[in-house]
């Protein structure tokens, strides 16, 4: 059938109209039909190439975006957190004094925005940005007259995948270790170097090896003795993942791991919640941690899960008594740490109508985590602590989410000031409403 030029020119139109910035990139094959039929001269061929590719790079987002060949992914996240909060903290007071609650009522916000990116042959990049400088929270609280705020790097690394089996992280990065808030807080990012080997057993169990070292703090090295040596947290973890059938959806996960510093100080003061300044010495952790969940419990999409975790510092008595300079007559070692709990969800916290409700109860020995790296919420970061955690959430949209999170403490050890450890009792409320991107 013969088919006239102004009818193949139409044709050519409506399909670039349809098509839009695809046929735009690859239209060649198309041109190059309109000169075997006749209906273009080479001349026109081209000067229409030409005009495609400068429609194309002045009107789409990908024309102007022109990425590195050796790209295979670029991904871009991100959240805006908007927060009321409301606070009570009784210190502890041995004189016998009457005590005093502290409250404090404010309205925060956080912002963090991600750029991680996937090279070729198995490298990955990254980095991180947010708008608070403590590497436990990035709040900022709406203050000082309207004054604008700082942005800080808090994620910057690079990876290498050579095979499924084994990957390797340098820089600051997304914490490996498979932990509840118990003993990492899940704002710090941690910074060194971070390995991980995976077996796969069957279809979809998995056994893996993590290992993390993590650069506490560098300190001047012409200083002698420990306070000239830097920080250094050497962390290791083995990890068992198991599948239950059918359909595979329902999960058990055991991580126990060894964690353990070298000899040194921290002698710069954290900017945490409740930062200890000093020795880092014995504090060696052994952890077990896990969950079960069980899948369409309750219908599909529905799931129920009970979690826990311990940590237990092998040297306790050393850390509470010759580090802390706790007297062993009044106090014991408390190195014990455990924490057990129940969630319930329906979705998966990405979609419009997905809810979830956490519940947990926890006791923290003066000695049995670091407070540099476990939760600035419960608690208030610090130790001797026992109480709860109730955690609600509902998407709202697909991108938005509204969240309440309830905190409750109280002393183990009565009578003991020292500042790690002489909060009498605790309560925080957090309201959210945060949009992800």
């Amino acid at each position: 059938m013969f088919i006239s030029k102004s009818k193949w020119l139409a044709l050519f139109a409506a399909l670039t109209m349809a098509a839009g910035s695809a046929l735009a990139q690859d239209s060649g094959p198309l041109i190059d039909l309109l000169v075997k039929k006749g209906l273009v001269t080479d001349q026109e061929a081209e000067d229409l190439r030409v005009s495609l590719v400068k429609d194309f790079a002045a009107n789409t987002s990908a024309g102007k975006l022109n990425l590195s060949s050796s790209l295979s992914e670029f991904k871009i996240s991100g959240d805006m957190r908007m927060r009321y909060e409301y606070n009570s903290q009784t210190p502890e007071l041995s004189t016998g004094a009457q005590q005093v609650a502290n409250e404090t009522s404010r309205q925060r916000f956080r912002f963090r925005f991600n750029t991680d990116l996937a090279l070729q042959k198995g490298w990955t990049t990254g980095f991180g940005l947010e708008t608070g400088q403590s590497s436990d929270s990035a709040n900022q609280t709406f203050t000082s007259f309207a004054d604008d705020y700082g942005v800080f790097v808090t994620k910057a690394y690079i990876g290498w995948q050579p095979n499924l089996n084994w990957a390797f992280v340098i820089g600051k990065q997304t914490n490996i270790m498979y932990s509840t808030d118990l003993r990492w807080d899940a704002d710090i990012y941690p910074q060194g170097v971070s390995e991980k080997y995976k077996k796969f057993i069957g279809s979809k169990d998995t056994l893996e090896v993590r290992a993390m070292q993590h650069a506490m703090a560098d300190n001047n090295e012409q200083i002698p003795s420990a306070s000239g040596r830097d920080a250094w947290m050497f962390e290791n973890q083995v990890v068992y993942t198991h599948w239950f059938e059918p359909e595979n959806l329902s999960s058990l996960i055991i991580a126990a791991g060894y964690s353990a510093y070298n000899q040194s100080n921290v002698t710069a003061a954290p900017l945490n919640s409740a930062a200890f300044t000093g020795s880092v010495r014995a504090q060696d952790y052994a952890s077990l941690a896990g969950e079960v969940n069980w899948a369409n419990i309750n219908g599909a999409g529905t799931a129920f899960k009970v979690y826990w975790d311990s940590s237990y510092n092998l040297t306790g008595a050393t850390r509470a008594f010759k580090v802390y300079n706790l007297d062993p007559t009044l106090f014991n070692k408390g190195a014990t740490a455990w924490l057990a709990g129940i969630g319930y969800s329906y979705g998966t916290g990405k979609t419009q109508g997905d809810y979830s409700a956490k519940f947990d109860y926890r006791s923290v020995g003066v000695s049995a985590t670091d407070p540099n790296t476990n939760d600035s919420d419960w608690g208030f970061s610090k130790t001797n602590q026992k109480g709860l955690k109730l955690a609600l959430g509902y998407n709202v949209t697909d991108f938005t989410k509204f969240n309440l999170t309830y905190f409750d403490t109280q002393i183990i050890q009565s009578g003991m000031t020292f500042s790690l450890g002489n909060l009498d009792r605790s309560h925080e409320l957090l309201v959210d409403l945060v949009v992800s991107f």
